[in-house]
């Protein structure tokens, strides 16, 4: 299963040992921000939140033509037909399996199994997987997550080492867990903590298997933009994407361990910085040590 996080940014970090001077120039320039349009999504209260548009928001960064409103509708459309399925029906389970079947086999959504699925931009952000109609573990669960928002459906993200899934939180539904990657079938979390090698540190700290808010998913979309941003030699831009993503979910151990995986880089890249490079590298490594980082190359599950 592909993830959002240490594997893509060892992907684009390669870009960084070529780009001396770039980062010189970056440096002097002073820190990148976020663009205004993006950072007017996350202060938003939990209520204010559509993931949809949120997606499609800082899709637009990377996609200056896209037209929100028109992809904003194929959302809605992909949740009338559901919502016509269902019949106002109140029961958890027929309306996982009714959403199950809308977007996997209405629809025709599926994962895509190929090696170099991650490498494809598109992967990345919901636009793309609307265009493609097959994705990865990260926009499959933004699909679901976005059209179910719209069905009023209290379905949120959920984060496991190298992993994503999607959780349906009902304290009277048992088989809350939904992964999209399969045509959402059901796995308990004992499934997850084995397959993906989750410790009993980050259980306890909540960095991996916790239900997480419409607002920390924000992070996790911030971090999908930081791997753009670095794989287009963006480096500080990227970090600056990732200190967000901390703030926004500062249980979630990857982010910090991106920052590592980052500052590790640069310090062998710039001489004048490197010192100060290896100081923020030594201290989010301590960060994700105690949030019980899960190394995804310790994952066995492919």
């Amino acid at each position: 299963m592909e993830k959002l996080y240490k594997r893509f940014a060892r992907e684009w970090l390669v870009l960084v040992v070529c780009v001396f001077t770039v980062l010189n120039a970056a440096t002097a320039a002073g820190p990148p921000t976020i663009p205004p349009v993006i950072q007017k999504q996350l202060p938003l209260r939990e209520d204010q939140i559509d993931i949809g548009l949120a997606a499609f928001t800082f899709a637009k960064e990377f996609y200056p033509n896209l037209d929100i409103a028109a992809y904003s509708k194929r959302i809605d459309l992909i949740a009338d037909k559901a919502r016509q399925l269902a019949q106002n029906t109140p029961d958890p389970e027929t309306r996982i399996r009714i959403l199950n079947t809308v977007i996997h086999q209405v629809e025709g959504f599926h994962y895509d199994h190929s090696p170099f699925a991650r490498s494809q931009q598109e992967y990345y952000f919901l636009n793309g997987i609307l265009d493609m109609k097959q994705g990865i573990c990260y926009t499959l669960p933004l699909l679901y997550i976005a059209v179910a928002q719209r069905l009023g459906y209290p379905l949120y993200p959920v984060a496991a080492p190298d992993h994503l899934f999607v959780r349906y939180v009902d304290p009277a539904f048992t088989e809350q867990n939904i992964e999209t990657t399969s045509g959402g079938k059901y796995f308990p979390d004992e499934y997850y903590i084995k397959a993906f090698a989750v410790s009993k540190r980050s259980l306890k700290s909540g960095s991996y298997l916790r239900t997480l808010t419409y607002r920390q998913f924000l992070g996790h979309m911030l971090a999908a933009s930081a791997f753009m941003h670095g794989r287009n030699g963006e480096s500080f831009k990227a970090i600056a994407y990732l200190e967000k993503a901390a703030q926004l979910d500062p249980k979630f151990a990857d982010h910090y361990d991106n920052l590592r995986i980052i500052y590790t880089d640069l310090s062998g890249v710039n001489p004048h910085l490197a010192a100060t490079f290896r100081e923020k590298a030594e201290r989010y490594a301590r960060k994700a040590q105690e949030l019980g980082f899960v190394d995804p190359d310790n994952v066995k599950r492919a």
